[in-house]
């Protein structure tokens, strides 16, 4: 009976210490940012809904004109597209800034099949109970043959 419970207690304990050695998605800025490539790459609402502040808002560039959507516009687009994998494309990401509460990483995402690439800044804050989360993204899709593409080459 005593090494009965004994063996209980122990599995308690292990199986305590694994659920709280997973990290939180919010514990750190760089855990947000896996989140968000990871959620993209794998059309993963979930994963990108873990770390969005309640009010996050996206702009993004159509044409000449911008474009603003609600977080929950964007979860339910993902939503619908769930499971689907990015297929033929890079992303990678580096921090442009960073403070004690807010940072602001750069994730750009290029297409193999496609003459163009993606730039998300994603603004990262700090909320008041020291979760790390997504409060603003924006998209700045970039031909090859935009303007701003344009100054950037010649400029170098």
């Amino acid at each position: 009976m005593k090494l009965k419970a004994l063996v209980i207690l122990l599995l308690g304990i292990t199986i305590t210490n694994q659920v709280l050695a997973t990290e939180k998605p919010t514990a750190s800025h760089k855990s947000v940012i896996n989140y968000y490539m990871d959620s993209y790459i794998n059309s993963d609402y979930k994963k990108l809904k873990a770390v969005l502040s309640e009010d996050a808002v996206f702009t993004s560039n159509r044409d000449v004109r911008v474009i603003k959507h609600k977080a929950s516009e964007i979860l339910s687009e993902m939503k619908k597209n769930e499971g689907v994998v990015q297929r033929d494309c890079n992303i990678s990401s580096t921090i442009v800034s960073e403070s004690d509460a807010l940072v602001i990483a750069r994730v750009d995402i290029n297409y193999e099949l496609f003459d163009g690439a993606q730039q998300n800044f994603v603004i990262i804050e700090k909320n008041k109970d020291g979760e790390w989360k997504i409060s603003q993204v924006y998209k700045v899709f970039i031909s090859s043959e935009s303007e701003a593409r344009k100054l950037v080459s010649t400029s170098r």
